[in-house]
C-alpha cells in the first residue's frame, strides 16, 4: 500500500488528518531536507530517493472545486485519480474533502481499464462496485458531470514517526499539463511554480508534537493558500 493511506473496509482507503502547506525556495529546501533526516526516518518509498506521483483531476463544468478554492470556501472538496507508475495494473480514485485546515481522505482501487472508462465519462465502473464509497463516489460524478480538468507531476520524499501518526513530505518539480492522459509517460508538461519551488506538506492527527513544531518554525517558509491543482489550473485555463 502506498504512504498516506489506511484501511476502511474493503477496497476502501481512508485518512483524517491536519495539514498545513508551505511553499519553500530551493536553498530552503535543502535546509529542511537536512533538518528531516537529522530528527525522522524516512519512509520505505523515500529511502533511495523521491518517488514518482501523478494525479488526474477531475472538476465540475463550472470548475466549482476551483473556484472554491479561490474563493477560500472552508467546506471544499478536490477528485482525483493517482497513481505512482504509469505502468501500473490499478490506480486510486480519491475524494479528498477539506474543512480549514482539517482534511478527510476517502478512495478506491480501480483497475486501469476501468480508469480509463471514468476518464471517457463511464462511471459504470463504480456504480457497478458494490462498496458504499464507490457508489458515493458515483453519485457525486453523476450529480456534477465531473470531467478532467488537470494532470499533475511530481516527486516527492516522505518522512513519517508515529506519534500522531506525522508525516512531512517535500513535493519539488511540480509540473502540469491540460490533459486526460493518465497513463502517458510522455505528456508535454510545464512547471508550477517555475519548476523550482518546492512544496512542504505536515500532516497529522490531533497534533504536531512540540519539538517538531520547534524544529520547522527555524524554516522560512511561506504559508500556501492555493493547492497543486489550484496553481495548476491557474496556469492553465
Amino acid at each position: 500500500m502506498k504512504p498516506d493511506t489506511r484501511p476502511a473496509g474493503p477496497g476502501v482507503l481512508a485518512v483524517d488528518r491536519h495539514e498545513e502547506k508551505f511553499l519553500l525556495s530551493p536553498a530552503e529546501a535543502l535546509y529542511t531536507r537536512g533538518l528531516l533526516d537529522a530528527l525522522l526516518c524516512r519512509d520505505s518509498h523515500s529511502l533511495a530517493g523521491a518517488y514518482f506521483i501523478r494525479s488526474l483531476y477531475f472538476d465540475t463544468t463550472d470548475a466549482a472545486d476551483y473556484t472554491d478554492k479561490v474563493l477560500g470556501v472552508s467546506e471544499r472538496r478536490k477528485v482525483r485519480l493517482r497513481l505512482y507508475d504509469t505502468s501500473a495494473r490499478r490506480v486510486r480514485l480519491e475524494v479528498k474533502e477539506k474543512s480549514g485546515s482539517y482534511s478527510h481522505k476517502t478512495g478506491v482501487w480501480m483497475s486501469r481499464a476501468d480508469a480509463r472508462r471514468l476518464i471517457e465519462g463511464d462511471t459504470g465502473p463504480l456504480f457497478a462496485d458494490a462498496g458504499a464509497e464507490a457508489r458515493r463516489i458515483w453519485l457525486n460524478f453523476a450529480r456534477e458531470l465531473r470531467r478532467p480538468a488537470a494532470l499533475i507531476d511530481y516527486e516527492r520524499t516522505a518522512w513519517t514517526m508515529p506519534v500522531e501518526r506525522v508525516r512531512i513530505t517535500l513535493d519539488e518539480h511540480v509540473r502540469a499539463a491540460k490533459s486526460s492522459a493518465l497513463f502517458d509517460p510522455g505528456v508535454p508538461m510545464v512547471g508550477v511554480h517555475s519548476d523550482r519551488a518546492v512544496i512542504l506538506e505536515v500532516k497529522y492527527d490531533r497534533y504536531l508534537p512540540a519539538y517538531m513544531r520547534r524544529a520547522l518554525s527555524s524554516v522560512c517558509a511561506q504559508s500556501m493558500s492555493i493547492s497543486k491543482y489550484g496553481a495548476a489550473r491557474e496556469m492553465l485555463y
